[in-house]
């Protein structure tokens, strides 16, 4: 048996990037489109990149939806950025919600169109 870690995948569903943040890789939350208030609701555009620290390594999650769809067309799952479908988050509490779900207790939230906040646990 071996013991060396192989490198996942460029994109990852939710329980493939809790693995990679369990095993200290630090996740950079990344604003697609600045945020604006909506009665009560922030409202935007953000998605998250995982990158190992010490290498060059990086996972970008993905609806689960577009990995199924490529196993169901015999495809691999790595595809270029052009090709695959980022999950994207569209409100600041469904960002903070996620962000506890992966065990982060402070958050912050990059409220600028392709600034990124980097967290690390």
């Amino acid at each position: 048996m071996s013991t060396e870690q192989k490198r996942p995948a460029d994109v990852v569903s939710v329980a493939g990037l809790q693995d990679v943040l369990d095993s200290g890789w630090h996740l950079h939350v990344v604003c697609r489109k600045a945020p604006e208030l909506r009665g009560y609701q922030w409202h935007g555009s953000w998605y998250l990149v995982a990158a190992n620290p010490e290498t060059d390594d990086w996972v970008v999650l993905v609806t689960a939806r577009e990995r199924q769809r490529a196993k169901n067309e015999g495809r691999s799952p790595t595809r270029s950025t052009k090709d695959i479908e980022f999950r994207e988050i569209k409100t600041a509490s469904g960002l903070i919600s996620l962000l506890t779900e992966f065990g982060f207790r402070n958050v912050g939230i990059p409220t600028e169109t392709g600034s990124s906040v980097i967290l690390a646990r």
